[in-house]
């Protein structure tokens, strides 16, 4: 195959959004959210896409998720073309009620392995025992999603997605309703989990400090129609924290392209 078979394996796990376009329409009205969206994510990259409130971030991860079609432009996962929803891609919500409330904890996150049917009964224990284990809710595998608190639930929700294991995790302001604690404890687990399992994560924030903790590139969205002003690279060693050498900088940056925006 020779250098072809290599350019294939490079891009094989590569989502390229290319001049994307998205207008919704009101009665008469027609409102511009996204302009001319471009974006390279390779795979294994954890990019957070910062941008001020309405600026299209949600839309723009909707679309990568298939739940949205583009007006214009192209989204690609690899060699594929993006038409609609798929196992390849999977969103964990800001809601604390997107779990299914008539399931224990146990039975959401091995939901989508059972809904595939492509794993057998030890599979699917083995599985939902390590993710539980692995966002501290092994001991509440029988709770049902009313007796947990919203830091728990996104806990599961992070744990059913990863069931699935999906080759990019589309995250949309997850930790935005939670207690700055609790906050600080996911941001810590999903960093222990990108590091462990190397999705490639895409995580929609409006948080600078958010942002410069979680990604290894930052992409600012302007005000809407949104687009990408510029891609911004955290080389800052991990864990990082306010008081990391270098954290200071990187925020000034993205504070002032959010504000000059």
């Amino acid at each position: 195959m020779g250098n072809d078979g290599l350019i294939h394996r490079e891009e094989s796990g590569k989502l390229r959004v290319i001049d994307v376009n998205k207008t919704f329409t009101g009665g008469r009205q027609n409102l511009a959210v996204l302009a001319n969206v471009n974006i390279e994510i390779n795979k294994g990259d954890f990019v957070c896409i910062l941008g001020p409130s309405g600026c299209g971030k949600t839309t723009l991860l909707r679309c990568i998720a298939g739940l949205e079609k583009p007006d214009s432009g192209e989204i690609l996962l690899g060699p594929n073309s993006v038409r609609g929803p798929g196992p390849d891609r999977i969103v964990v919500f800001q809601d604390f009620d997107q779990l299914l409330p008539w399931k224990t904890v146990k039975e959401n996150v091995a939901f989508p392995l059972k809904v595939n049917q492509k794993a057998s009964r030890d599979k699917i224990r083995e599985t939902v025992n390590r993710n539980l284990t692995l966002v501290g809710l092994d001991e509440f595998e029988n709770y049902y999603p009313h007796q947990l608190s919203g830091g728990m639930k996104q806990r599961a929700a992070i744990a059913r997605a990863l069931a699935a294991n999906p080759e990019v995790l589309l995250m949309d302001e997850p930790f935005a309703s939670v207690d700055s604690q609790t906050r600080t404890s996911l941001q810590n687990e999903l960093i222990r989990i990108w590091e462990k399992f190397q999705p490639t994560i895409v995580f929609i924030t409006h948080n600078i400090e958010e942002a410069v903790i979680l990604g290894s590139r930052i992409a600012v969205m302007s005000s809407r129609p949104g687009t990408i002003r510029k891609v911004v690279t955290n080389g800052l060693p991990r864990p990082r924290t306010v008081i990391t050498a270098g954290f200071s900088e990187i925020w000034n940056e993205l504070h002032n392209l959010l504000v000059n925006n």
